[in-house]
């Protein structure tokens, strides 16, 4: 990550190899421009703008009329073949009029845009890059000019400069760039701690050529955010100009200037206001919508992504994963009885515009009340997608099928509305990093008693006092003293404990903890483990593991779904796993174990890799990676059979494999 692949010989380090994050950034400027160019309403907005610019720039070639040209028997007429947009007062052609006054508007939004974008940009990237001695200055000059009135400053320009529609504009720009400035300025602060940036420094490239080649590439979608909000508000201001004639001198045309003609009239017809109306409200919309895109893009969000949001609910396939083992025999957990029963769950997300990708396919398995079951398999298995999309945390455009079922309720399409409701009170949730679940603005006891009143309706100092009991449960000493603390104040292992704390604010009856000692130390993992095993029988919880370790699923768990390339290939009790492993992947991943090796012995690994959703062979998906592989299985692909009482394995030679390990 972030290294360079190799140095050129003899060249400046700023002519070294370009580093990984380069071609993060290239590939998100690419996607950027899809975005712009795959969404009707940005594709729309660009044709718009680009029309209106085209028009605006050709006007002395297109335009029917001249902008002053007058037709005084055809004054205040509607739309008509000689006049396409009628006339105004004087019978000038209102086209005409709009086409040429669109030079003086989008010359103005031209000047003031890049005037804030280029001087809020470079400051901004160099204040928070460099953090050079006068940031505090730059911030403090910043926070006076967002402070000034835009409209007095301008009448006072105005005044002064005899109407110079170049020095307003100019004005506008300067005072916008304060916001671009802090935003830049914001944002060059968190990438410059990412750890390409890091790399980049210690291969030896200058300040220059990072800001140039690696944080300002990364910032990119953010010129195009600000640039259509400064585009927008300041089209907004140059008509306001116009409508006061502050900006083109009469007879020339402004949009502006055309709305001020127009309503002086108004009392007789309205029609001469309404094409620079609509023109002004469109180009507005148009520099809104391909901003709103930008931002889409740039975070990854679009509308509220859940199973009641963008998820597509498609119908189940005609085979699903309960196969053999359908409703007839022996499951590990009875579904009745269940507290999470899922059947047939398969996910896909759009690879392209006309193919979609398959992430999991046919998962079924159960969690019984007080039951901690075990997600295991290597990266790329598919266990977090299986784990976030039971609450509804999934790719915007994802399809999803199959059964999803809590107690007595289908939360497979239930709105969005009704799905929040099981979120925090029935299912809590704790990710990997407990530092992306904190925020750093808040302290710790203030954030535990905003969900603690959300969920339980609890005045602000119950709320407070739950908070601290919450803290104590999960073993932090001196609770009152570790509220007052921000997350940048605590250590790891404390982080995840006060992530436990939230995800048990709202008394949920089940917990899906997604490899929740992933980023901690050896000793602080077993603390964890151990707080959420005796939580665990403290709440009679029902818990969802995800995890590749086989030492969480030994010390927490009491039964192991084995998933591999989107399918789960085993589902035992953990003694059944740990004695007698019947999928060979299972047993390979057993073998694998780092707990397993002995000092000074090669570590043993799986050899090849799991293989990528879309490139899943027809036969078993493990068979290219299988000491006991035949052709057979290879042929077809492998169902889900029982294998004795509560077990199931994706096998076709389970049976050999049984028995060679009762021999």
């Amino acid at each position: 990550m972030g290294i360079a692949e190799r140095a050129k010989p003899e060249t400046d380090p700023g002519d070294a190899a370009p580093l990984a994050s380069d071609a993060g950034s290239r590939g998100a400027q690419r996607g950027l421009l899809r975005a712009l160019l795959r969404r009707p309403a940005s594709l729309l907005s660009l044709i718009w703008l680009s029309a209106v610019v085209v028009l605006a720039l050709g006007a002395g070639v297109i335009a029917p009329y001249g902008s002053a040209d007058e037709d005084l028997l055809h004054t205040l007429s509607g739309p008509s073949s000689n006049h396409l947009l009628g006339t105004d007062n004087l019978g000038r052609d209102i086209l005409s009029r709009l086409m040429f006054g669109g030079r003086v508007t989008l010359a103005g939004v031209l000047i003031a845009t890049l005037t804030a974008l280029v001087l809020g940009s470079v400051i901004g990237l160099l204040a928070g890059y460099l953090r050079v001695a006068i940031d505090s200055v730059l911030s403090a000059i910043a926070d006076i000019l967002m402070s000034i009135p835009v409209l007095v400053v301008l009448l006072s320009v105005a005044a002064v400069t005899s109407r110079n529609t170049t020095v307003l504009m100019l004005t506008v720009g300067v005072l916008f760039s304060a916001s671009v400035f802090r935003i830049f300025r914001a944002a060059t602060l968190e990438v410059r701690q990412e750890l390409f940036v890091t790399a980049a420094r210690t291969s030896g490239l200058g300040d220059l050529a990072i800001l140039r080649r690696h944080i300002l590439p990364r910032l990119g979608s953010l010129l195009i955010i600000q640039g259509a909000i400064v585009a927008s508000v300041t089209l907004v201001i140059q008509v306001g100009l116009g409508f006061l004639s502050i900006d083109a001198r009469p007879p020339a045309p402004s949009w502006g200037n055309m709305v001020a003609t127009a309503s002086q009239t108004i009392s007789t017809t309205i029609w001469p206001l309404i094409p620079p109306a609509v023109v002004i409200g469109l180009t507005v919309l148009a520099f809104s919508a391909i901003g709103d895109v930008a931002q889409q893009s740039r975070t990854g969000r679009g509308r509220p992504v859940g199973l009641g949001g963008s998820m597509r609910l498609v119908p189940p396939p005609v085979a699903d994963d309960l196969g053999a083992a359908g409703e007839g025999s022996t499951r590990p957990t009875d579904p009745a009885a269940s507290l999470l029963s899922i059947r047939a769950l398969s996910v896909s997300v759009p690879a392209s515009a006309s193919a979609r990708l398959t992430l999991v396919q046919g998962i079924s398995f159960d969690v019984g009340p007080g039951e901690v079951v075990g997600l295991v398999g290597e990266s790329g298995a598919g266990k977090s997608i299986t784990a976030r999309t039971i609450l509804g945390i999934v790719a915007e455009g994802a399809e999803v099928s199959g059964s999803i079922r809590f107690k007595d309720t289908e939360l497979l399409g239930l709105p969005e509305k009704e799905l929040a409701k099981f979120r925090g009170t029935e299912i809590a949730f704790v990710g990997q990093d407990p530092a992306v679940s904190l925020s750093p603005t808040h302290r710790i006891g203030a954030q535990i008693a905003e969900i603690v009143r959300f969920h339980r309706g609890v005045t602000r100092a119950e709320a407070r006092a739950l908070a601290l009991d919450l803290l104590d449960q999960v073993r932090i000493p001196d609770p009152k003293a570790a509220a007052r603390l921000y997350p940048h104040q605590i250590s790891g292992g404390m982080a995840q404990r006060v992530v436990i704390a939230l995800a048990l604010a709202g008394d949920p009856k089940m917990l899906i903890a997604d490899e929740p000692t992933t980023a901690l130390d050896v000793s602080v993992q077993m603390q964890i483990l151990g707080l959420l095993k005796g939580l665990q029988k403290e709440r009679s919880l029902g818990m969802l593991i995800v995890t590749h370790d086989w030492g969480v699923v030994a010390d927490v768990c009491d039964r192991a779904v084995v998933m591999y390339a989107g399918q789960v290939v085993e589902d035992a009790s953990v003694a059944d796993i740990f004695e007698r492993p019947l999928h060979p992947y299972s047993s390979a991943l057993r073998s694998a174990d780092p707990h397993l090796q002995s000092v000074g012995e090669r570590l043993r690994v799986i050899e090849g890799q799991v293989p990528a959703p879309g490139t899943w062979p027809s036969g078993c998906r493990f068979a290219e990676r299988c000491a006991k592989a035949v052709e057979a299985c290879r042929a077809a692909p492998v169902e889900l059979e029982s294998r004795g009482p509560a077990r199931l394995v994706r096998c076709i030679r389970a049976g050999e494999l049984d028995m060679d390990a009762d021999d």
